[in-house]
């Protein structure tokens, strides 16, 4: 099986090949038979690379340590699902499900776009087998995942009697990542990364083929939009993990990594909002080139963070080996490839300037059309402060030797204002008037959500200061932090009540028609235009989650006390009573469990209330025995969480450490999160034909 699945490798590489060269044909000729052939090529890439992943993970299930890439990341007691996720516990794995999903959503794109876009299939298939032949690249010849394991003296694992093959036992994977959530978090990331690839090659297949079919717009903004709900989503679950996996009771530190997967969001964002002028208006072409071709490059470049060792993060694979040539380096290939493709954007511009035009001309500073360019603008500063935040630590250490973080003192100043920014667009831009705008249309739409904003702020602002003269002093301390809170907080209530009036009014419309129920009113919004309606959805979804973000950063409280059994303590508005300190056997042999768990249990109580039992844990796994992981445990409610974790303990004096953090409203980031996919799913449902 590890076999076929090596040569299926190799065969997918060379089919890759071909396919490059049949697409170049196809563009030159115009000969169908090539493009027949291309489109051959990309179903059997498809079947090749699945049956390899199939094999690597049969052989992980298998545990066959005769090959590295299991050796290293899984191990006869790990559970049968982190076998599994294994296959992108590692960067060769992991590239290859990145491979994998390529040619999938390659092989789907062809075959729903030979009836309507057949046109700009041969460039656009060019550029999927670049990327595919790129990856295939780097699989067959620099992180191949069936590459064999040999012992210290260089022998095969695989030519060892069957009795000494039996006592080889793999590393197993990273603690930190044998949690369910990382099953989930990793392939969603890699599924919105790797569907840039589909918009961004249909963008450059219309502008080489000089397309104006209308049908293709719509195939790309589906693939754009699926690819901003997985990568949102994905972004999120890995903010959850974070929180419940790492124990420091927040859920995103500007991490490089999770940087890497957040610019290419912003620019995303940014392409599916300038890509509606264009489909509506003609307006802003060379924007959304700009924006799909930065998307496509920096899912690259954070594929380069991740795998090149480039960086310390602690979600990075791995570190190059500095014996091995410059021009064989996993960060310069990638380089080399980036390069590449933006030389093939940048000509494909400068040669269609003419289609880049805009049909027509922006009328009004206060339209709609300008609005989007602000906000095109807005995304932009934002992903080049987070782009010049990752990368400019990697020049410090080229040009200083010296090493250079940057984490929320550099990015909160900078991004915050940005953001608020974006949210007063958001709301303003819901309701601003196409061509002309003008204040007398804005006074009727923004009167009503600006006295919402302006009510909020005033109670919030109230509130605060009546709740006790520790108030006061906090604002003193940093009001900056204060400031951008209730601004925040009047913008949320701005843009929520910009939504609310929008689809009442709709609702209204409804209504009206002779024969409509209460039911089919509700829901005609959704029918009619699930595209409008469904990004108002989107939209609430982010006030929820900007509402959640702010509170939680601004009266976040942390607390850490020594208890034994009995002991009850005050951690802020809640008693926490140490029920027991438990274990299991700690003397068995680690090696022969996957996992050994040490944990206490917490009564919680509030007002005198009984609320919860939380049974926060340390975890020492075989893998990785000298640091255990933490396994927090939450009470979580809409209002606050309360977070506890085992800091420290000592068994023989029975005492334990127990950290704990109130975090209000954090719920209503992962709340917020279901309500935009939900957003984005409506929004992907096809327009009604009336």
């Amino acid at each position: 099986m590890n076999h076929l699945g090596n040569v299926a490798l190799f065969a997918a590489h060379g089919l890759a090949l071909w396919g490059i060269v049949v697409s170049v044909l196809t563009y030159r000729s115009g000969d169908r038979r090539y493009l027949d052939s291309a489109a051959r090529a990309l179903y059997a890439i498809a079947g090749l690379t699945v049956l390899s992943a199939v094999a690597l993970v049969t052989a992980m299930v298998r545990n066959d340590f005769t090959l590295k890439y299991v050796w290293e990341y899984s191990r006869t007691t790990q559970p049968f699902l982190y076998k599994v996720t294994a296959l992108w516990g590692g960067m060769s794995g992991s590239l290859l499900f990145w491979c994998m999903l390529l040619a999938l959503f390659s092989a789907a794109a062809v075959t729903f776009n030979r009836r309507n876009n057949e046109r700009l299939l041969p460039f656009t298939a060019l550029l999927l087998f670049l990327t595919l032949g790129f990856f295939l690249f780097l699989l067959n010849f620099k992180v191949n995942p069936f590459e064999p394991l040999r012992d210290e003296a260089g022998a095969l694992v695989s030519t060892y009697a069957p009795e000494a093959l039996r006592q080889v036992e793999g590393n197993g994977l990273n603690p930190l990542l044998q949690n369910f959530y990382m099953a989930i978090h990793p392939p969603l990331l890699y599924i919105g990364f790797v569907g840039c690839a589909i918009p961004f090659a249909f963008v450059l297949g219309a502008l080489a083929h000089r397309e104006g079919n209308a049908f293709w717009m719509r195939s790309a903004r589906n693939w754009a939009l699926f690819s901003w709900v997985t990568l949102g989503v994905g972004i999120i679950l890995g903010g959850y993990w974070a929180y419940i996996e790492l124990g420091w009771g927040g859920y995103w530190a500007w991490d490089p990594v999770e940087n890497a997967s957040f610019m290419p969001w912003l620019t995303l964002t940014a392409f599916l909002h300038s890509f509606l002028m264009q489909s509506k208006r003609g307006i802003y072409r060379l924007w959304n080139v700009g924006f799909i071709v930065a998307t496509f490059l920096l899912s690259i470049y954070g594929t380069y963070l991740t795998r090149s060792g480039i960086l310390q993060s602690v979600h990075a694979f791995s570190q190059e080996d500095p014996s091995v040539p410059w021009y064989f380096r996993m960060g310069n290939i990638f380089l080399a490839f980036m390069g590449m493709m933006l030389a093939v954007s940048v000509a494909l511009v400068a040669t269609r300037k003419a289609l880049l035009r805009n049909d027509q001309a922006i009328e009004s500073a206060g339209s709609r059309e300008s609005l989007i360019l602000y906000a095109n603008l807005l995304f932009a500063l934002f992903t080049f402060v987070v782009l010049f935040g990752v990368s400019s630590p990697i020049f410090y250490r080229m040009a200083t030797g010296k090493e250079l973080h940057h984490g929320p003192e550099y990015y909160n100043p900078r991004t915050t204002p940005i953001a608020l920014v974006l949210l007063l667009a958001m709301g303003v831009a819901s309701v601003a008037p196409w061509r002309r705008g003008g204040w007398s249309s804005y006074r009727r739409h923004l009167v009503l959500p600006g006295l919402a904003g302006l009510a909020s702020l005033a109670t919030s602002l109230g509130l605060f200061f009546a709740s006790g003269p520790a108030a006061a002093e906090d604002f003193a301390r940093r009001p900056k932090d204060y400031l951008y809170l209730f601004l925040c907080v009047s913008l949320c209530f701005f843009v929520a009540t910009v939504i609310l009036a929008e689809y009442l009014h709709a609702l209204r419309g409804a209504l009206t028609r002779q024969g409509t129920t209460w039911a089919g009113a509700a829901l005609a919004p959704f029918r009619e235009n699930p595209r409008r309606y469904g990004g108002y959805v989107v939209h609430l979804g982010m006030v929820l989650i900007f509402l959640g973000v702010a509170f939680s950063s601004v009266f976040q409280t942390q607390y850490q006390e020594t208890m034994t059994a009995g002991d009850a303590v005050s951690f802020g508005p809640y008693t926490v009573r140490m029920r027991s300190f438990d274990s299991e056997n700690m003397q068995r042999d680690l090696q022969t469990v996957n996992e050994q768990k040490v944990w206490v249990n917490l009564e919680v109580f509030e007002g005198g209330r009984f609320v919860s039992v939380l049974r926060p844990m340390r975890v020492f796994y075989a893998s990785n025995p000298e640091q255990p992981s933490y396994e927090v445990a939450v009470h979580s409610t809409l209002m606050r969480d309360f977070y506890t974790l085992l800091a420290g303990y000592d068994t023989a004096a029975g005492t334990a450490v127990i950290g704990a953090f109130v975090n209000p409203c954090v719920a209503w980031i992962w709340v917020g999160t279901v309500v935009l996919l939900l957003g984005g799913l409506i929004a992907l449902v096809p327009m009604r034909r009336l």
